[in-house]
């Protein structure tokens, strides 16, 4: 299951692609690319997220929105963190 389906399906409408046609080019079912959508135990493997990202040309912020459900910033560190919790 990914985090924000909306997002995933404008990203199929923005690359002139359906779930069908990104089944076909993951090589498979549309089946199983459904069930990997919509189901709570649906998981798709990390070789399979970045298939999906490659095929429709994601950013690695929106492969992170789409997949994670998480609006990250990148300028972030850890220590940042770290120092605004105390």
């Amino acid at each position: 299951m990914i985090a924000n389906v909306k997002e995933f399906e404008k990203k199929l409408i923005d690359n002139d692609l359906n779930r069908k046609l990104l089944a076909k080019e993951m090589k498979i079912s549309p089946a199983t690319l459904t069930t990997k959508l919509e189901k709570p135990d649906g998981d798709f493997k990390l070789s399979e997220m970045v298939a999906i990202a490659q095929i429709t040309r994601m950013s690695e912020k929106e492969f992170i929105y789409i997949f994670f459900g998480e609006k990250l910033s990148f300028n972030e560190s850890p220590g940042n963190q770290a120092q605004a919790a105390i």
